[in-house]
């Protein structure tokens, strides 16, 4: 029989005890029955937490008209660009409109705590900030295509199963919706995106109701809808008819959901290596910053509004070009490290090292040594121009510890009217 681990022995109460028993036939006996005892409890499985969780308690909790809070969680696709009027005829706002339709009376607060162009990496250290401090009820949860819909990639495994286990385990019913983009709807007859495999793994052991998109997207083109005019504009965001499907699926899902008595489970361990239990959002205004760096207002105007920093940050530290000021260092814990903050068309390139070794762009061209932190390739160049939130993951597999990350802002070239803009440190291990 392989070593136990001494989690295990803690669990059932073995840790730092001894047994002993008197001496004797009887004794013996007691011996070989506490030895089974102990051998069958430490080989078995332990049973996931059944939670009170399910889609049937809120739509009981709705029909007593209980005031209900819900979050929308995800991606440009949750917010709704390309939609006519992201409010109202995005998934997000038909499926406000259709809860407050079906439920007359009850008070629902909703809260939409989705950014264009992210996922579950970033969205691990939004949670607290956009999420958690709603008390919602109710989480409609979006990140798999921005994890990488035909990605195999672990890490974001990792984050969003974080993400689920952390809203779970405060009594917070969750909702996943599978995304698509244009390419997914050209081919109905297609096997499902890696990434879709992976949640829909995780659907199963957390038993967790979620609403396929792809399925009712696909229904639809088999029956002659055209690819082209749901998505008209682009090929990730739908227009209002391709915002309506995806609205039919979540919708669709939720009715079958309140006729449903099963509850939400929680396994007690991951169904993907849990490489980041403990996560960390260092906000740096928050504690002393180096010669020349101060603390300032975020941006009050983007170029596109769920990408808008005062949203989703507070005060930032900022470097000006005007006095050119040196690196920034911190101190993080953890095997996976990035940076959020604001940028536009003037921020200047920085170079990145994680204990004095230079840690590269892997996007960056061979040779360059900077990481660009700029919005030149949404907007020109130009003082007040091309305002965006900034998410920049330098590292993820770095040796679970303690580090030094130091950030250099490149001032040689830089635009006069240039501005390093660092809301917080964000850091996730073991």
């Amino acid at each position: 029989m392989d070593a136990m681990p001494a989690k295990n022995f803690a669990r059932y109460g073995f840790m730092d005890h001894t047994l002993s028993f008197p001496s004797g036939a009887l004794s013996r006996s007691l011996r070989v029955f506490f030895i089974c005892l102990l051998l069958s409890a430490l080989t078995s499985h332990a049973e996931p937490v059944k939670t009170d969780l399910s889609i049937q308690k809120i739509h009981e909790k709705a029909l007593r008209k209980e005031p209900i809070r819900v979050v929308f969680f995800g991606g440009s696709l949750t917010w709704g660009a390309n939609a006519s009027n992201p409010q109202t005829t995005s998934y997000r706002g038909l499926m406000m409109r259709w809860l407050q339709d079906q439920y007359p009376g009850t008070p629902f607060i909703f809260h939409d705590a989705a950014i264009g162009g992210t996922g579950s990496q970033l969205g691990l250290f939004r949670m607290e900030r956009d999420v958690l401090s709603q008390k919602p009820d109710l989480v409609f949860l979006d990140f798999t295509v921005n994890d990488g819909f035909d990605d195999t990639d672990l890490q974001p495994l990792a984050t969003y199963e974080r993400i689920v286990r952390e809203l779970l385990a405060r009594n917070i019913m969750v909702v996943p919706v599978f995304m698509m983009f244009k390419w997914h709807a050209e081919k109905p007859d297609a096997p499902l995106p890696a990434r879709m495999l992976a949640h829909l793994k995780l659907m199963e052991a957390y038993n967790l109701p979620y609403a396929d998109t792809l399925a009712t997207v696909w229904a639809a083109v088999k029956k002659g809808a055209k690819p082209e005019d749901l998505w008209p504009f682009d090929g990730a965001h739908p227009g209002d008819g391709g915002y309506q499907l995806f609205f039919e699926a979540v919708r669709d899902r939720f009715e079958k959901g309140t006729t449903e008595s099963e509850v939400v489970l929680i396994p007690e361990e991951t169904v993907y290596p849990d490489l980041y239990p403990k996560f960390t959002r260092r906000v740096l205004v928050d504690h002393p910053l180096p010669e020349g760096w101060t603390r300032e207002k975020t941006y009050r105007t983007s170029l596109w509004f769920d990408g808008m920093s005062s949203r989703w940050m507070g005060d930032v530290a900022c470097a000006p070009a005007t006095n050119k000021p040196g690196a920034l260092e911190v101190e993080f814990e953890g095997s996976m490290v990035g940076i959020f903050g604001e940028r536009n068309g003037l921020a200047p390139a920085i170079k990145v090292w994680v204990d004095d070794v230079l840690i590269k762009d892997p996007k960056a061209d061979a040779g360059v040594d900077t990481w660009a932190m700029d919005t030149s390739k949404f907007s020109a160049p130009k003082k007040g121009s091309g305002n965006l939130f900034g998410w920049t993951l330098l590292a993820k597999d770095l040796a679970d510890g303690k580090h030094i990350l130091r950030i250099e802002p490149q001032w040689e070239g830089a635009n006069p009217d240039a501005e390093l803009r660092i809301e917080s440190v964000c850091s996730a291990g073991r």
